[in-house]
């Protein structure tokens, strides 16, 4: 996502030397006061979406700071609330002009605009670089928008540092990239060195004089934390899982069977390897055998290691439920390489935060469990959410009609969210009118070729199914789903309409076998990491946000409980999982039920309020 300076200002050096608004308070006082040179309409809307940031946190103006990094970190996206709008939109509406308001106050926007006003070497790149951009003549080499907008960022932070473009060099690259105010700005800053290389490769005489003296071959720096694990020790790594997870040898067979996943036993030895290097423990360059990390000492500085970054926050950090089914993994892990798991079990027994790890373990984190209760109690969000796929098509429909009658760069920009609002359409319509499978099984279904998971049916009123092998499935258990023609949800007119609308704006689609394709491979489904960025798009557009692929599970799982207590055969049969895991999962739903029950059992010889 490409940074953008208006949207969040952190306070600067220069900005703190002047008396500015330090409260809400202060805000209020600007926005009322002549020095405010905005229209009083505007005025009026800012003071009113100030009034209410100070409504929401329960609050006095005069003691809330004014720091839009305080109000981001208080009103995160994900954690959206009707309180903040109607809508999801609403809500960014509101954010934007809280921080308009609290940046204006503060002065922050007019140190902005004046650093973009000034004529100096960046300007004279940036208009460069926009005449490269507007003849179309070298579209290889400026794409897209978001190229200079990058550029722009990367000059602001340039400008705060007075640098000019020709004194950029690696050295000073690095510095203006570890300066840059928040991870959005850090990789504008990263993209715009990588695009001023590529000019300069060009020989493109509107620039040649405004570049870097020298080539910035920029790299961004490894994270602080971060530890590379040997190649030696890797493949010795690889041996050791393929042992752990490979099953038994059947005589009859001649072959290894009942194998199960090695990406569990991976991270969690990758995770300890890691956290082990980083604890002081071993030094892993010059460990000779991954066994060495399994010794008692090093175990436990590594699971006290894992307990400091948590309660530390630090980079790293993960919960103890997360660091418990790591150690946890290493039982089997060890015992089925022969090795010593008597100290893994002991910590598992013994060690307060892990077992803390345990008591939560199968629970819903937080904001799963606000996700899954808005859809269980709102009857709004609830209809949204089960006809989310038919509100992501209205959107791709938006964007093909539009392609339709713009022209150039704009048509391809609409048929590319087109592909994304598409694209989601029909795995919504596919977890909802199927079976809410895992994200990895959905994108793995093929509707062409031998054997194809996925059929649609050849006639309007004929059904669809999706079949997937138990050997492709988590817990092994194949899944086996009727798509209705006649459903309400209409999920499989969803499916038609992206087999012949959507799927060919994919570039191999013709020879791709999977009802998803790959971006740019040929033979491959499309990738986890690509369709989780385009979900985490089109689902906060369409007022979900923070909503992950995986959370439609939970969510049907939800309305399934709360509408049927007690069923849980029902929610097993749906989800594919054991009643014991679904009952672990969604027990709140019928405590929260049993509860209010309670609560009119004691009320009802009482009158009621008319």
């Amino acid at each position: 996502m490409t940074y953008n300076p208006f949207e969040f200002i952190p306070q600067s050096d220069a900005a703190k030397a002047v008396p500015k608004a330090e409260t809400l308070q202060d805000v209020l006082n600007w926005l009322d006061s002549d020095s405010c040179d905005l229209a009083r309409s505007v005025r009026r809307t800012y003071t009113q979406a100030v009034k209410k940031l100070v409504r929401l946190l329960n609050g006095s103006a005069d003691r809330i700071p004014a720091c839009s990094m305080y109000f981001h970190r208080e009103f995160p996206n994900r954690n959206y609330e009707s309180s903040w709008g109607k809508t999801f939109s609403a809500a960014k509406r509101w954010k934007r002009n809280v921080s308009a308001a609290i940046n204006g106050a503060t002065g922050l926007i007019a140190e902005h605009r004046a650093r973009r006003s000034r004529q100096d070497s960046w300007s004279s790149l940036q208009h460069a670089l926009e005449e490269i951009y507007t003849s179309g003549l070298k579209p290889t080499l400026i794409s897209n928008q978001k190229q200079l907008i990058s550029v722009q960022s990367c000059a602001d932070t340039a400008r705060k540092q007075n640098l000019e473009t020709s004194e950029i060099d690696p050295e000073l690259a690095l510095h203006l990239y570890n300066s840059a105010p928040t991870a959005g700005a850090k990789e504008s800053v990263a993209k715009a060195f990588e695009l001023l290389d590529k000019v300069r490769s060009s020989k493109d005489p509107r620039v040649q004089g405004l570049l870097p003296v020298q080539p910035i071959c920029f790299e961004k720096p490894a994270r602080a934390n971060a530890v590379e694990i040997p190649e030696r020790l890797l493949h010795e790594l690889n041996t050791w899982v393929e042992l752990a997870s490979r099953g038994r040898w059947s005589i009859t067979d001649n072959r290894y069977t009942n194998g199960i996943s090695t990406q569990p036993f991976m991270s969690a030895v990758k995770k300890v390897l890691t956290t082990a290097e980083l604890a002081g423990a071993v030094s892993l360059p010059e460990l000779d055998t991954i066994a060495a990390v399994f010794d008692r000492n090093v175990l436990v500085s590594v699971v006290r290691k894992l307990r400091d970054l948590d309660r530390g926050r630090e980079d790293g950090a993960i919960t103890p439920r997360t660091a418990r089914g790591y150690i946890e993994n290493l039982v089997p892990f060890l015992e089925r390489n022969g090795e010593d798991a008597s100290t893994v079990k002991s910590i598992l027994d013994t060690d307060t935060w892990l077992k803390a790890g345990a008591r939560c373990k199968g629970e819903m984190v937080p904001h799963v469990r606000s996700f899954c209760e808005s859809v269980v109690r709102d009857m709004n969000a609830r209809l949204r959410f089960l006809s989310l796929h038919i509100q992501f098509r209205e959107k791709a429909n938006f964007h093909l009609r539009a392609a339709q009658k713009a022209t150039g760069r704009e048509t391809e920009h609409h048929l590319q969210k087109a592909r994304r609002y598409g694209t989601c359409a029909a795995f919504a319509a596919l977890e909802t009118d199927a079976v809410p499978a895992r994200v990895s099984n959905i994108l793995a279904l093929t509707y062409r070729g031998k054997s194809p998971w996925l059929f649609l049916g050849t006639g309007k009123s004929d059904n669809g199914r999706m079949s997937i092998p138990g050997a492709f499935v988590k817990n092994r258990k194949g899944i086996h789903a009727a798509i209705q023609a006649a459903s309400p949800f209409r999920g499989l007119e969803t499916m038609r309409w992206f087999e012949t609308k959507i799927r060919p704006l994919f570039r191999n689609h013709k020879d791709n076998d999977h009802f998803f394709p790959a971006v740019t491979e040929a033979t491959k489904p499309l990738s986890y990491a690509t369709f989780k960025s385009w979900w985490s798009d089109c689902a906060a557009n369409c007022g979900f946000p923070g909503m992950n692929p995986h959370m439609f599970r939970h969510g049907q799982a939800s309305i399934l409980v709360a509408q049927n207590p007690g069923n849980w055969s029902l929610v097993s049969a749906r989800l594919g999982d054991s009643e014991a895991v679904c009952r672990t999962a969604y027990a709140w739903i019928d405590h929260d039920k049993l509860v209010l029950a309670g609560q009119q059992e004691l009320s009802k010889e009482l009158p009621r309020v008319a």
